[in-house]
């Protein structure tokens, strides 16, 4: 068992399928750390929906915030004590950097499934957080 689990989310629901194995993980007297991170990417670097990575958009921070919340929640009903944040900045490098923050013992987090081209193409973030991070990274598999 872990004392200290993070459990990274985006705007959707990816965490929501790796927060039952970070519950099973951590032990009763430890914390899941839940965090969002809101993308932040030069407009150079953009590419699909450009509204997405409106950096002025508060919709897009509420969207993270009831995403983190939800996580959270679902942690507090295992009756397990969580504690939440919110940053900004390259989500692979923010995740990391958290986890060494708060000395997590693993990382639990999503693994979207890209279609082959474009996961050899770009990577994932999981695996950007499975490269970088000096603790462990258990990635679970998103139910479609």
């Amino acid at each position: 068992m872990y004392q200290t689990t993070l459990v990274p989310t985006g705007e959707g629901d990816a965490a929501l399928d790796a927060v039952d194995d970070a519950i099973e993980i951590t032990a009763a007297e430890g914390t899941v750390h839940v965090l969002g991170v809101v993308e932040e990417i030069p407009m150079y670097e953009r590419s699909g929906k450009p509204e997405k990575f409106d950096e002025d958009d508060p919709e897009r921070r509420e969207r993270l915030a009831a995403a983190v919340d939800r996580v959270a929640t679902a942690v507090a009903d295992a009756g397990i004590d969580s504690e939440t944040a919110i940053e900004s900045g390259v989500p692979a490098h923010e995740i990391a950097a958290h986890a060494d923050a708060v000395d997590a013992d693993a990382v639990v987090m999503g693994k979207r499934g890209l279609d082959a081209a474009a996961d050899d193409l770009l990577g994932s973030t999981t695996e950007r957080v499975i490269r970088t991070a000096d603790a462990t990274v258990v990635s679970v598999p998103v139910s479609e």
